[in-house]
């Protein structure tokens, strides 16, 4: 994959494995040859001194030969593993433990200005030394005068050698260290990346429609909560498919049914199987599977408003007293066919509230019409509305048919109907109490339901209060 995060990491290792290397190859590798001869100088120069005081000045003391002397060094600097040579002040070497030959030496002729400085990197000099070295030039001062000097010598391919080794032994840990942090990027790979691309895969199947792809992350931290986010995620979309499908079934029997009806009742009336005596009666039928489909739509183009715009409120003080009492003179029709008695109960002569009017109406309209439908003839329906605190309580109870406990959780769902409700209630489109109950959250109230089967239902609701200016 073009620019994922796997290639990401192995272009980012191999570039940190290059870096390093030719960082240690160039910059550690001077460091480290600078280091180890500058301790070989130091080494050396500390030696000079033991030299000097263990054995030439005793020379220079008239002590021991030179020969004495020559013969006490020669294990001294096979011991050091360093060449020895003592010169005169003027130069000439008068000792040497490993003389190249018999010739007289003097450094004054052939290297002017050799014994003036202390080190001397790459010294070579074919009268002294087969090879080049690494030398160290100290005098020796006796009674205040310089009576020779003391020159230390390593050859250059010693140093090289140690110089070589250290390199090599500098990229033996770089290969560890690589090695190290080879795991550690396997390491984030497997905690990481592997989690990552279980998390995109489910995404991208959630977004083509495939909410069977399960996912499991079993680390723990920010990659879990996302996983668990996505996961959560898909599951909404499913049920939302799910709900999105039955919903389009539900519409479906809806509009098809009554569709069905006036199609059929048309036609026979218009080729004349229902004779003109009896068309008025189903002509009535037409009508009220028509009001049907306009509840229907007028249902369904409120709640697209409601899911597309927000719940756009317009609160005012108003007294719901009121609005039930119009809202019941609304319904005398319909409660005249069923004998149903309206009782109005309020705590007070006028109560005051602060909310959406035409909503708050809507709410006890789909109430109230609930309570029609699935009351028995010849019974009562009961709204009172009582003032408790800061809010007032609104109750619509009826004695009617009740609803299943299982259904309780389900009466707000879009188009949910129970089986009851589908054989006794033809007119009813599901989405009342879905309404109702999206217009209460709204103004940050409740909505409860309690019943009983075959004994009745009674939904209350809280509106907040118009409080006394004090308050």
């Amino acid at each position: 994959m073009k620019g994922s995060l796997t290639r990401k990491l192995i272009v980012f290792y191999l570039a940190l494995a290059c870096v390093l290397f030719l960082v240690a190859n160039t910059v550690l590798s001077a460091l480290i040859e600078k280091s180890i001869y500058e301790k070989h100088e130091q080494t050396m120069y500390a030696q000079t001194g033991i030299v000097m005081r263990g054995y030439v000045e005793r020379y220079y003391d008239n002590r021991i030969t030179v020969d004495k002397m020559m013969e006490s060094l020669q294990p001294v600097a096979e011991l050091l593993d360093v060449r020895i040579l003592i010169t005169a002040p003027w130069g000439k070497v008068v000792g040497d433990t490993a003389p190249i030959n018999d010739a007289v030496i003097q450094f004054g002729e052939t290297d002017p200005g050799f014994l003036e400085d202390t080190f001397h990197r790459n010294y070579y000099n074919k009268d002294v030394v087969a090879e080049p070295v690494l030398a160290v030039v100290e005098p020796l001062t006796h009674q205040y005068t310089v009576k020779g000097y003391v020159c230390l010598m390593v050859p250059m391919d010693t140093i090289k050698g140690e110089v070589q080794d250290a390199v090599y032994e500098m990229n033996w840990y770089y290969l560890v260290t690589m090695l190290i942090l080879l795991l550690v990027f396997i390491g984030v790979y497997c905690f990481m990346v592997v989690p990552l691309k279980r998390t995109i895969a489910a995404a991208k199947a959630y977004s083509m429609g495939d909410f069977e792809k399960k996912l499991t992350i079993h680390s723990r931290g920010e990659f879990r909560a996302l996983a668990d986010i996505i996961g959560y995620m898909g599951d909404t979309m499913y049920r939302f498919k799910e709900y999105q499908r039955e919903i389009i079934a539900n519409v479906s029997h809806d509009f098809r049914s009554p569709l069905t009806s006036i199609k059929g009742y048309a036609e026979a009336i218009k080729d004349g199987t229902i004779p003109p005596e009896q068309q008025e009666k189903y002509l009535d039928v037409v009508l009220f599977e028509v009001e049907r489909l306009t509840k229907l739509t007028s249902n369904l183009l409120t709640l697209n408003t409601l899911d597309q715009k927000g719940m756009i409120l317009q609160p005012t003080e108003f007294d719901v007293n009121d609005t039930i009492k119009n809202l019941a003179r609304t319904f005398e029709g319909q409660c005249k066919k069923k004998r149903l008695v309206v009782q109005l109960v309020f705590s007070a002569k006028e109560i005051m509230v602060v909310a959406d009017r035409d909503k708050i109406a809507q709410v006890l309209y789909n109430l109230v019409d609930n309570a029609i439908k699935f009351s028995h003839m010849d019974s009562a329906i009961r709204i009172t509305v009582e003032e408790k605190g800061r809010k007032a309580l609104v109750s619509v109870k009826d004695s009617g048919t009740g609803i299943p406990k299982e259904d309780l959780t389900k009466i707000w769902d879009r188009f949910y109907k129970s089986d009851s409700s589908r054989g006794k209630d033809k007119k009813g489109t599901g989405l009342g109490l879905s309404i109702a109950k999206e217009i209460i959250t709204a103004h940050n109230e409740n909505i409860n339901v309690i019943s009983t089967e075959d004994v009745g239902t009674e939904f209350v609701l809280t509106l907040p209060l118009v409080l006394p200016e004090a308050e």
